[in-house]
């Protein structure tokens, strides 16, 4: 093996030491900046119905929640009627943030759970 083939094997290693040291630490700090968002999109659109005494939505508890079955149709409820006032008027992302706090707040699935199209109908919400 020549010079720089070693060289350029050991680059390679040092590069994928970094990049496995880095990634899962840049997730982690992704994933609890989407975790704070999705709380903060709650509270400005979801919570003054649902939270505050005296609102006009029912309190979002766990077993409201566990009603729908799994994560999709409580998607599709939720991006069909709400927010009250304009129904269908966030985008896909939005309630997919809102459902994913939701369910993660009310302690139905993981903290670290991703809850999206692709993880929605195999997140049951029934305790099975």
């Amino acid at each position: 093996m020549s010079r720089k083939t070693r060289i350029a094997l050991a680059a390679g290693v040092v590069l994928l030491i970094a990049i496995a040291l880095i990634l899962p630490g840049w997730g982690v700090r992704q994933r609890a900046q989407e975790r704070e968002s999705a709380a903060e999109l709650y509270q400005a659109r979801c919570a003054i119905c649902h939270d505050l005494e005296g609102g006009i939505g029912t309190p979002l508890d766990p077993r409201v929640l566990a009603s729908y079955g799994n994560a999709q149709v409580l998607f599709n409820y939720v991006r069909l009627a709400m927010p009250y006032e304009s129904p269908r008027t966030l985008p896909d992302e939005a309630y997919w943030m809102v459902v994913g706090h939701l369910l993660r707040c009310r302690g139905l699935v993981d903290e670290n759970a991703v809850v999206d199209e692709e993880t929605a109908e195999g997140i049951r919400l029934d305790g099975a």
